[in-house]
């Protein structure tokens, strides 16, 4: 019984992971108890004790007396997740590169065209989850279980990232389709076993995302006091 409730827990922790990816649940949002509790069927302190579980991933704040709340990332936290993502992923990509098979080719592509299909039909919370998912994949592949459980942790996070702090515009289906197209690249690198070319095109991605992020405090001081305050 003991190992069908932890079962149970890991479903729903993975529902919540998935919802994060896809930033169907965006940084800031309550998670009401009873709400959570209502929607898997679960009691109050199963779902108590999930929450606590998504907490100690960062996922989550509990806030005393105020309930929890998916976590907002502050921009210092944000740098040091695309730092950790760099260095682990360069880890990963490297050793898939150089070992690369036909099988294990046909499955990134085979994850691209999900990818490519969410894009078409314009679906974006399953775009934006199949990308971080190829992250994981290219890790998987790449049989480095430690590094890549590192890289499940802060992949939702990366999300949440995203999601709190892409500038206005950006994140629509012209990015979706960039990120798509940057993948094909690097799965070309890989599959013809080009290491360094994977690794450069790897970081080169990560770079491109981080650099999206308005992580600096706004600070034109050009600004037409006359066109804001026209209507006053």
């Amino acid at each position: 019984m003991h190992n069908n409730k932890n079962t149970e827990q890991d479903k729903v922790y993975q529902r919540i992971w998935e919802a994060i990816v896809a930033h169907k649940l965006l940084p800031g949002t309550r998670l009401k108890e009873e709400e959570l509790s209502e929607a898997f069927g679960l009691s109050r302190g199963f779902v108590r004790k999930l929450l606590l579980q998504l907490s100690y991933h960062k996922l989550v704040n509990l806030v005393p007396n105020s309930g929890a709340f998916v976590a907002e990332p502050s921009p210092e936290e944000a740098r040091e997740i695309f730092q950790a993502r760099r260095l682990i992923e360069a880890e990963l990509v490297r050793e898939l590169a150089s070992k690369c098979t036909v099988r294990e080719k046909e499955q990134l592509q085979e994850h691209l065209k999900q990818e490519h299909d969410a894009i078409e039909r314009g679906d974006q919370s399953l775009r934006i989850r199949l990308s971080g998912e190829f992250h994981l994949l290219i890790g998987k592949l790449a049989n480095k279980p430690v590094l890549t459980s590192f890289l499940h942790e802060i992949i939702p996070r990366s999300s949440l990232i995203v999601a709190l702090y892409q500038g206005a515009g950006k994140g629509k289906s012209g990015h979706g389709g960039l990120s798509c197209s940057e993948h094909n690249v690097l799965l070309d690198a890989i599959a013809n076993h080009q290491v360094e070319q994977a690794v450069a095109l790897m970081i080169s991605h990560l770079n491109d995302i981080e650099a999206q992020l308005q992580l600096e405090p706004v600070t034109d001081k050009g600004v037409d006091l006359k066109y804001i305050f026209a209507d006053a």
